[in-house]
């Protein structure tokens, strides 16, 4: 019964997101956290110009703005402060760059500024800034032009730089002519993002054969594909009129949202498959397991969204790297225990006269079958054992402990609205959602861990994979505790 509800919400969850309408704007295709930039340079004879863009995804753009850009922090932007704050961030980007002609600095000051708050998912703005940046120089005969971007260095993104002459050749350039993403306005589709800093070339006086200006007309804005769900979820958050009937209907959706999203990889359903089959796991047992996991989830996405609307110096990028390293290290130790118990387990059924270290005396004989004196119990069988509540719920947390960044746009997207308390409550109904759809996946996992241990108990081959069953499944948890760890590290 329970594993057909948990289909038909998984079902439902489809239907409504392939009938819902496209959301007003899709989430940044490169991600909510990103910063992405372009620089593109124009070499002449008397000048370097420098195009540069900056393009802030969802919630880097709703810090800078709240931070920022509002300076009276009335919520919205005057055309007075977003030029303001434009002049001086274009000033602050030319202070980050470094331009040098034939070994000399040349200083870029800036020429013109633009900046514009195209829509996002939630609700939420992003923020383009547009600087034109000049360097007066003198090409003469042929030079060395070096061009390095420091800003942002460590913030996750598209980098790119490209370069034309006007007036002079450019030699052996480091850099395209053409933008390859239409002055981020167009990322091309399923590419990794691009890591351009510097370029490098050497000018001449003369007509660049080569020369040609960005391609203006592009593709529409593509990267990796937005699942339907997730836009559905976000969208939910960007109705300016909210009635009763809508606010209910959403939560519904929230809720089928989140069952949908823990049908997708993560959120340690293989760790929770390991385990469940490994250790003989009950259907309470998963359920303990998925609760941690919803509580879990659902407090890292409110802390983080706090942490985001009253910080702006804050990189929610680097703690989803850290928080990854932790969720594989708690994984990795849950599984180092499993394995250390299966090998205990092992030993003893291997050893039928192994000593019980209860202080009487087992001295007399028995001329019937085997049987207990003790009040406490324990199992030799293949499968026997269980885990501890402590090691699920570590279990749990691990797999919970990274927000997903749709329901972090969510809350924050509420909040821009005015509307705190609707994002915290979809939030919750999205968690409410993931942790059904997790004890689902947990009942019909124990269910096939019963079908499995009946089986392993006959004939003398299943036996032995039943005894080394419980040691491959907490070896694999460690294998993948450690490659989350390393992964996440890697990234960082």
């Amino acid at each position: 019964m329970k594993a057909r509800l948990l289909a038909w919400v998984a079902a439902a969850a489809g239907a409504v997101a392939a009938v819902l309408p496209a959301a007003p704007a899709a989430a940044h295709p490169l991600g909510n956290f990103t910063v992405n930039q372009y620089a593109g340079l124009t070499v002449s004879r008397d000048a370097v110009t420098v195009d540069y863009v900056v393009d802030l995804a969802e919630l880097p753009a709703y810090q800078t703005r709240t931070e920022q850009v509002d300076a009276d922090r009335n919520g919205a932007v005057s055309t007075v402060e977003g030029e303001r704050y434009a002049v001086a961030a274009c000033a602050a980007r030319a202070a980050d760059a470094r331009l040098e002609v034939a070994g000399r600095r040349a200083p870029l000051s800036v020429v013109t500024t633009r900046i514009d708050f195209p829509p996002g998912a939630a609700g939420l703005a992003t923020l383009r800034l547009e600087c034109v940046l000049r360097a007066a120089v003198v090409v003469e005969r042929e030079a060395e032009i070096a061009y390095r971007n420091d800003a942002f260095a460590d913030r996750p993104g598209w980098r790119e730089v490209t370069a034309v002459g006007q007036g002079v050749q450019l030699l052996d350039s480091s850099v395209p002519a053409a933008s390859r993403s239409d002055r981020l306005r167009a990322y091309p589709e399923g590419a990794a993002a691009l890591d351009e800093r510097t370029a490098s070339m050497r000018a001449r006086p003369g007509a660049d054969p080569g020369f040609s200006t960005p391609d203006a007309g592009g593709t529409r804005a593509a990267g990796p594909d937005v699942d339907r769900l997730t836009a559905a979820f976000t969208g939910l958050i960007g109705r300016r009129h909210l009635g009763v009937g809508l606010a209910v209907l959403a939560l519904a959706l929230a809720a089928m949202l989140g069952a949908g999203h823990a049908l997708a990889p993560g959120h340690g359903k293989t760790v929770m498959a390991a385990m469940l089959i490994g250790e003989r796991g009950t259907v309470r047992q998963a359920g303990v397991v998925a609760l941690t996991v919803t509580a879990t989830h659902t407090t890292s996405v409110l802390v983080l969204g706090v942490v985001l609307a009253t910080s702006l110096t804050f990189a929610p990028e680097r703690l989803y790297g850290w928080l990854g390293v932790v969720s594989g290290l708690l994984i990795a130790a849950v599984g180092t225990g499993l394995l250390r118990r299966a090998v205990q387990r092992r030993r003893q059924s291997a050893d039928p006269a192994h000593s019980h270290d209860d202080g009487h005396d087992h001295g007399h004989a028995h001329g019937h079958h085997p049987h207990s004196h003790h009040p406490h119990s324990h199992s030799h069988g293949p499968m026997g054992g269980g885990m501890s509540l402590r090691g699920l719920i570590a279990m749990g947390f691990a797999g919970g402990l990274v927000p997903t960044p749709s329901a972090v746009v969510v809350l924050l997207g509420a909040v821009a609205f005015g509307r705190p308390w609707y994002g915290v409550l979809l939030v919750l109904a999205y968690g409410i959602g993931m942790a059904a759809a997790l004890v689902g996946i947990g009942l019909a996992l124990s269910r096939w861990s019963a079908v499995l241990s009946r089986r392993l108990g006959r004939g003398a081959r299943m036996a032995r994979l039943g005894r080394v069953l419980p040691s491959l499944t907490s070896t694999l948890i460690v294998v993948l505790g450690c490659g989350m760890a390393l992964r996440s590290l890697f990234a960082l």
